[in-house]
C-alpha cells in the first residue's frame, strides 16, 4: 500500500491536514521516502506482469508494436532507477509523488496509442495510476492523478491517429467515455479518502508505537535504577525478569535465567524464596514483609525481606512480581544494637561488682602482706599462705580488668602511621619470654603508608590483646603474622593470624562475649574490650577459624589511605 506524503496540499474542499509528527527513522511506517519506494517497486511488479499479458492476450501485433513494448519495459526500468535515487536523497518528496503520478501517465498513455487508442486494454491502468495517486497524495494525488487521466484519455484518438495503424487491429472502446471518465474520478477520489484514514491510522499508530517506547524505556530505566531487587515471573512459572540489584543480591545473571523455569533458575541456596514464588502463583495470594534466610553464591547467610503480588490482567493472573530488599546488613546492626545494650548493661553490673570486689579484696591483700612480714611459716602453712597471695593477686588483675570494661574513657583521636605504631608492637614483642626459636611474629607491611585517626593507648591495648591471645593459642610453637593493608575504600584492615589449633565452629561465635573465655584462667574480658575499642572506632573486629587451621583476627578501620610507595 502506498504511504501519503507529508506537507502537500489538500484538493478543493479537502479538510485541513492536522499537523503530522516528525518522520521516524527510515523504513517506519510514516516514512515518506517508503511510499516513493513502494510505487517504484509497485511500477516494476505491475510492467513486469502486464506487459508480456498485453502483448499476448492483445490484437495480433507487428515487429514495430513489439518494439514499443520492448521501449516501454525500457523506460519503465530507467524512470524507477531515476525516482529510486531521487527518493534516496529526501529531498523535494511531496514534487517527486506528483512526478511519478505523471510520468505514469504518460507511459499508460504511450502505451494505450500505440495499442489501440480508447480500445486498448492498457486504458484501465489509468484506474490504477488514480488509486496509487490517492493512496500516495491523499486526496489531492487522487484528484491529481483522476484529471491527469481524463485528459491523457481524451487526447488518445489523436495520438493513435499520428501513429501507424497497422500495427495493432482496430479496437473498440470498452466503455463509454463519460462513463470511463466518471468512474477514474470517482476512484480517484475514494483513494485519496482512503489515503488520508490511512495515513491518519499510521499517524496514530507512530504516536501509540513512540508512547509505548517511552513507557517501556522509562520503566526499564526506573527498574533498573531501583536499590530494590526485582523479580517476575509469568503464569506459567518462568523467569521473566530481573533487575540488575536482584542480580547482585541473588548471586545470578538475568540473560541465563531469562526463559527459564523457577526450578531450574534459582538454586537450592535460594530454595525458600523459589518455594515463596511458587506458592503466591498456586495460592493466588500475595504475601507481604516475607521475611526468608537463603545464602549467597559465596555461603554467606542473606536475610530477605520479601513482598510478593499477582499481575493480572482482564482478570486473570499473568503472573507474580517479588520486590525484596538484603536485609543482612540490618539484621547484623540490630544484634550489634542488641550486643552494645548488653554490653552497657553488663558494664554496669561489672562496675558495681568490682567496686564491692575491691573493697573486699583490699583488707584481705593488705592482711595477707601483714601475716607474710610478721609470721615465718613453714611447710603446709606456707603452701597455703602462698596460695592465697596468689589468688588475691589474680583476684585484683580480674577487678581491674573489670573496672576497665566497666569504664569507658574518652577516645583521644590523633592522627596515626599504621607502619610506626605497629612497629612499637614489634619492638616490645622482641623482649616477650614467649617468643623465642619456636615461635616467631613476622611483620608484613603492604608497602604503601596507611594512616588514620586514632586512640594511641587504646588501640596498642587491642594489639597487644590479639597478639597476646595468638601467642598463647601456640604453645608448641609456630607463626603468629601480623598484616596490613589498604582495602580500596577509605578503610584499613589489620590481621593477625597465628597457627594454633583453631577455634572449633560452635565456639567461634560466642568469642568476644564478655566473661567467655577458652584459655585456663583467662577473664573473658581481653577480646571484649578490644572489640569495644574498634567499635568505638567506627571499626569492626571479626574472627576466622577452623580447628587445626589456626585463627584470624582482622581488624578494620577507617583509614587515610596514601598511595605512596615506601621508600626501600
Amino acid at each position: 500500500m502506498m504511504k501519503p506524503l507529508p506537507h502537500e496540499t489538500a484538493g478543493p474542499g479537502a479538510t485541513p491536514a492536522a499537523p503530522q509528527p516528525a518522520p521516524g527513522p527510515p523504513g517506519r511506517a510514516e516514512d515518506p521516502v517508503r511510499g516513493l519506494m513502494t510505487l517504484v517497486w509497485g511500477r516494476l511488479v505491475v510492467a513486469a506482469l502486464a506487459l508480456p499479458l498485453g502483448l499476448l492476450l492483445g490484437p495480433d501485433a507487428t515487429g514495430e508494436a513489439r518494439a514499443a513494448f520492448a521501449g516501454s519495459a525500457v523506460a519503465v526500468v530507467g524512470l524507477s532507477v531515476l525516482f529510486a535515487f531521487a527518493a534516496r536523497t529526501r529531498r523535494a518528496l511531496a514534487l517527486q509523488g506528483y512526478l511519478q503520478l505523471a510520468a505514469d501517465l504518460a507511459l499508460v498513455t504511450a502505451l494505450a496509442a500505440h495499442t489501440g487508442g480508447r480500445g486498448s486494454q492498457f486504458v484501465l491502468f489509468y484506474v490504477l495510476v488514480a488509486i496509487s495517486g490517492g493512496l500516495l497524495a491523499r486526496l489531492g494525488g487522487g484528484l491529481f492523478a483522476a484529471a491527469g487521466a481524463g485528459c491523457a484519455y481524451m487526447l488518445l484518438p489523436a495520438l493513435a491517429a499520428r501513429l501507424d495503424p497497422s500495427w495493432f487491429a482496430a479496437a473498440e472502446p470498452a466503455l463509454p467515455t463519460g462513463m470511463l471518465l466518471a468512474f477514474v474520478g470517482i476512484v480517484g477520489v475514494l483513494a485519496g479518502v482512503l489515503g488520508r484514514r490511512v495515513r491518519a491510522t499510521h499517524d496514530d499508530l507512530a504516536r501509540t508505537v513512540r508512547e509505548l517506547d517511552r513507557v517501556r524505556v522509562d520503566n526499564d530505566v526506573i527498574l533498573r535504577h531501583l536499590a530494590t531487587g526485582v523479580l517476575t515471573v509469568d503464569a506459567w512459572g518462568t523467569v521473566a525478569y530481573l533487575n540488575p540489584a536482584a542480580e547482585q543480591v541473588l548471586g545470578l545473571r538475568a540473560p541465563e535465567l531469562r526463559g527459564q523455569a523457577l526450578e531450574e533458575a534459582l538454586p537450592e541456596r535460594l530454595g525458600l524464596l523459589r518455594e515463596l514464588l511458587q506458592e503466591t502463583l498456586r495460592l493466588e495470594k500475595p504475601r507481604l514483609r516475607a521475611e526468608l534466610t537463603a545464602h549467597s553464591a559465596g555461603g554467606d547467610e542473606l536475610a530477605l525481606g520479601v513482598t510478593t503480588n499477582l499481575l493480572r490482567h482482564e482478570g486473570m493472573v499473568t503472573g507474580v512480581v517479588a520486590v525484596f530488599q538484603d536485609l543482612t546488613e540490618v539484621r547484623a546492626m540490630e544484634r550489634r544494637a542488641r550486643r552494645n545494650q548488653t554490653l552497657a548493661e553488663v558494664g554496669a553490673l561489672a562496675a558495681g561488682i568490682a567496686h564491692e570486689l575491691r573493697n573486699g579484696l583490699n583488707p584481705i591483700s593488705g592482711s595477707v602482706e601483714f601475716l607474710q612480714r610478721e609470721l615465718k611459716l613453714e611447710g603446709e602453712s606456707a603452701v597455703l599462705m602462698g596460695l592465697i597471695t596468689r589468688e588475691c593477686g589474680r583476684l585484683n588483675r580480674f577487678v581491674s580488668d573489670l573496672l576497665n570494661y566497666a569504664r569507658e574513657r574518652d577516645l583521644v583521636l590523633e592522627p596515626l602511621d599504621l607502619d610506626g605504631h605497629l612497629d612499637e608492637l614489634r619492638d616490645g614483642l622482641r623482649r616477650d619470654p614467649r617468643c623465642g626459636a619456636a615461635t616467631r611474629v613476622v611483620f608484613e607491611p603492604p608497602g604503601m603508608k596507611v594512616r588514620l585517626r586514632g586512640d594511641r593507648e587504646q588501640l596498642r591495648q587491642v594489639w597487644l590483646n590479639l597478639v597476646n591471645n595468638a601467642l598463647d593459642a601456640m604453645a608448641g610453637g609456630g607463626t603468629v603474622t601480623v598484616r596490613w593493608r589498604p582495602t580500596g575504600d577509605g578503610r584499613a584492615v589489620v590481621e593477625f593470624e597465628d597457627q594454633g589449633a583453631g577455634i572449633a565452629p560452635e565456639v567461634l561465635p560466642r568469642v568476644g562475649e564478655p566473661f567467655f573465655s577458652t584459655k585456663q584462667g583467662g577473664t573473658g574480658l581481653g577480646v571484649a574490650m578490644a572489640q569495644r575499642i574498634v567499635e568505638r572506632h567506627g571499626g569492626t573486629l571479626v574472627f576466622e577459624s577452623a580447628p587445626g587451621r589456626g585463627t584470624v583476627a582482622r581488624v578494620n578501620l577507617p583509614a587515610d589511605i596514601e598511595l605512596m610507595a615506601k621508600a626501600a
